[in-house]
């Protein structure tokens, strides 16, 4: 873990307010950072960042790497 006590995975965390409508950024919402993990893999995608909002039921917004298509 680095000097701010997170890990050194290349994962951002922070905590704070989340607006889905300015987000541009691919996104989806979870009970917990370990069922962000879960979704990142499933689905094949890279995941950059772990948003803690505190809010219920749902508190996490996992950040995942932009797709692009060719």
């Amino acid at each position: 873990m680095t000097k701010d006590n997170q890990p050194e995975d290349g994962i951002k965390r922070s905590k704070g307010k989340f607006d889905p409508v300015t987000e541009t950024r691919d996104w989806a919402i979870a009970a917990s950072e370990d069922n962000c993990k879960r979704i990142a893999r499933n689905t094949g995608r890279r995941l950059i960042e772990i948003i803690d909002t505190e809010d219920k039921p749902l508190p996490i917004v996992c950040i995942f790497e932009d797709i692009i298509y060719d």
